[in-house]
């Protein structure tokens, strides 16, 4: 079985309730579950398979924790990794939903 890293952003709760379900889906441990307002971003060095979610803000914004985190990774060298991203926002703003 591969192991996930599950990351996310989450200001109202949705998103962090939904990385919770995704790791129950996939048997991933609690503690592979990342709020990124807590966590440095060297901690995806220890995944191979890596899940990213965030809210939709504003016009399409991500959630304002993923900014630093982002910052973060920008340095780190992810090749190899696999990632799938997933995000919550509010289908009444055809526009945006899921923008982020």
């Amino acid at each position: 079985m591969k192991k996930f890293g599950i990351f996310y952003g989450s200001s109202t709760g949705v998103t962090a309730e939904t990385a919770d379900e995704i790791a129950k889906t996939l048997g991933t441990a609690p503690a592979d579950v990342y709020n990124v307002r807590h966590t440095n971003p060297d901690k995806v060095s220890e995944y191979d398979n890596l899940i990213l979610g965030s809210s939709t803000w504003g016009a399409g914004d991500l959630q304002d924790d993923w900014y630093d985190f982002l910052d973060g990774l920008e340095v780190l060298d992810l090749k190899g990794k696999k990632i799938a991203l997933f995000g919550c926002g509010d289908e009444t703003m055809s526009d945006t939903f899921c923008g982020a």
